[in-house]
């Protein structure tokens, strides 16, 4: 985690080194990315980077914590819903707030690519390997929601479900991934019900 002074800094400040951090992680990866070139891009001394951060490993695990606690607070869970109707309707606003955060943060999208890509290269980095596991608690309490609800069968044993609900989640972002340069705000709606009517064709109880 960061070193207290950079809890000290101005938000902006802090964004702008989140940001920077972001990109070259996206773009290579942990093991490719380079610290030198992430102190480049914030503007920042390398004096100063590591006045606020202890090395490379310390500012990955602080960047995906903050777009984690970010994406939590903007989108969040669990939410309202009287029913099996009401629950599809609520995950699809779910997914479409996701991506409208996406859209007006370019830190997370930038980490939300950086994240897919990386678990199809099987990085085993101890912070995505713990975001991972924050995945599959959330998956597991909207799978729980879902069937008590009587939206999501239960018929199909839950560890499958949430697997299942994982892979569309990651083919989903690596599909974005590819067209997230041209995304505007007239393609949240659609890729929203595209993406949560995958989901509901496999869980759906009819």
């Amino acid at each position: 985690m960061p070193l207290p002074r950079f809890d000290n800094l101005e938000p902006a400040k802090q964004d702008a080194i989140l940001a920077a951090a972001a990109e070259e992680f996206a773009e290579h990866g942990f093991g490719r990315s380079s610290f030198n070139r992430i102190i480049r891009a914030a503007g920042i001394s390398k004096g100063a980077m590591y006045y606020y951060f202890a090395d490379k490993d310390d500012l990955f695990r602080t960047v995906l914590t903050e777009a984690t606690n970010r994406w939590l607070r903007e989108v969040g869970l669990p939410f309202d819903a009287d029913g099996a109707d009401a629950f599809w309707d609520a995950l699809e606003s779910l997914y479409a707030r996701s991506l409208r955060f996406m859209l007006r943060d370019p830190m997370n999208a930038a980490l939300c690519l950086s994240i897919s890509r990386a678990r199809a290269r099987l990085e085993g980095h101890p912070a995505l390997i713990e975001q991972q596991e924050l995945m599959v608690a959330w998956t597991e309490q909207l799978i729980r929601q879902g069937k008590a609800l009587g939206a999501i069968t239960t018929e199909a044993p839950e560890d499958l479900m949430v697997q299942a609900a994982i892979a569309i989640m990651d083919a989903g972002d690596r599909w974005l991934a590819t067209r997230w340069g041209g995304f505007t705000e007239d393609d949240v709606e659609p890729t929203a019900r595209l993406m949560i009517g995958m989901f509901r064709r496999l869980g759906d109880e009819g």
